[in-house]
């Protein structure tokens, strides 16, 4: 059972932390799941891949994933106890979300144009653009390279990563590509790859 109230509080404490989106709660996502041994960077990479292209919002996904993984692991006989860590870890990383629109919407609506608000934004906007470049790199890194910034100075990088890497940046920057093509293609390489 405490690990059902880590859990929640660990998601919770995303939620209600992290501003600016899924791709801002990135590094905060990997480092709560990784200093707390519930995954290794390879592994959330794993769970990211997969919440990325699953429908829906990317950290709820993320949250679902995690929560299923890490209770199915501690209780490794019992798959109702996986979906309970899967909907704790949903219902909490959402539960900020919900009671801030809720709590604050009214507030929110009556001050918005006031001039220490428009400031806040102008605060959070390079925040978050950080926090989103940081995702970025850690991402690339995890990829490419390793586990761990070690491994970044020490290894050559895995060519076909970073070929691929390349690959999708090009097509989702410089061409009108969509997105879901580019995933969609990663995906079916990945798995040519891995069967090689």
């Amino acid at each position: 059972m405490n690990l059902f109230f880590k859990l929640a509080y660990a998601f919770f404490k995303i939620g209600l932390l992290t501003v600016g989106g899924g791709l801002a709660m990135i590094p905060i996502i990997q480092h709560e799941m990784v200093s707390r041994g519930w995954l290794d960077n390879r592994q959330f990479l794993d769970i990211l891949g997969i919440a990325q292209m699953t429908p829906g919002p990317m950290s709820v996904n993320t949250a679902t994933f995690v929560g299923y993984r890490v209770l199915g692991t501690a209780y490794p006989g019992s798959v109702w106890l996986a979906v309970a860590g899967a909907l704790v870890g949903t219902l909490a990383v959402c539960a900020p979300s919900l009671l801030c629109v809720n709590l604050l919407g009214a507030f929110w609506n009556r001050n918005r144009s006031h001039p220490c608000m428009l400031r806040v934004f102008d605060i959070l906007r390079p925040l978050v653009t950080g926090l989103v470049l940081n995702a970025a790199a850690l991402l690339v890194m995890n990829c490419v390279w390793g586990d761990t910034f070690r491994d970044l100075l020490e290894q050559v990088p895995d060519l076909r990563a970073l070929a691929l890497v390349a690959a999708a940046f090009a097509l989702t920057a410089f061409t009108k590509t969509s997105p879901v093509y580019v995933l969609l293609g990663g995906a079916a390489i990945g798995a040519l790859l891995g069967a090689l």
